[in-house]
């Protein structure tokens, strides 16, 4: 290997090491296949649902210092797979959790989640621009929380997608996920609904 070759490649190893320091882990997140967690299939599309709703798991995917569960907020990591010849289209999914008594969770933006940590003033209570707070203070403006929120509007066939999405409720034995709006994106056909018990 050329000189200059070694301190391109010794240039990319460096930023990669600040990126995962950056985020407080070496360790990059990694979903798993839906058929590893509370899954159901239909369609030849299997759809698996994992709440993160202990500190380790949160710490796992976010890092230590966005504690969404202290805030109020599960995660609950989604993985749509996709077993057709036709792709499918995601733009109008719709997650809801249900819990055991039937109450309805929808999901939350993640743009709205600094909101409920109560240090940043929520845009619709102000008349006015709000003071800008420093996003080190707020532990619901982790960059990993958005990043790391369910953003796919198509799963093409034969492939996956996942992603977190984040409810305002307090985890509970049987929590259920309700998933609707996948539709077939050739004929747009809806696809069958799935509701199944988280754990």
């Amino acid at each position: 290997m050329m000189p200059g070759n070694r301190a391109v490649f010794s240039s990319i190893a460096l930023l990669s090491a600040i990126a995962a320091l950056a985020i407080g882990s070496d360790k990059p997140f990694r979903p798993g296949q839906a058929a590893e967690y509370a899954h159901q299939s239909s369609d030849q599309v299997t759809v698996g649902a994992k709440p993160y709703d202990t500190e380790d798991l949160t710490a796992e995917a976010f890092g230590k210092k966005a504690d969404l569960l202290r805030y109020g907020v599960v995660p609950v990591l989604l993985v749509v797979e996709n077993k057709r010849q036709n792709a499918i289209d995601l733009r109008d999914i719709e997650v809801t959790l249900v819990a055991s008594d039937g109450r309805h969770a929808g999901a939350v933006n993640p743009d709205e989640l600094p909101y409920l940590a109560g240090k940043t003033p929520h845009p619709s209570v102000r008349p006015y621009p709000p003071i800008p707070h420093p996003k080190k203070k707020n532990p619901l403006n982790s960059p990993e929380i958005t990043a790391r929120a369910f953003v796919a509007k198509v799963v093409p066939p034969g492939d996956s997608a996942s992603g977190f999405f984040y409810f305002e409720a307090t985890p509970e034995p049987g929590d259920k996920i309700y998933v609707n709006g996948l539709r077939d994106a050739r004929s747009g056909q809806a696809i069958l609904y799935f509701e199944f018990p988280l754990k």
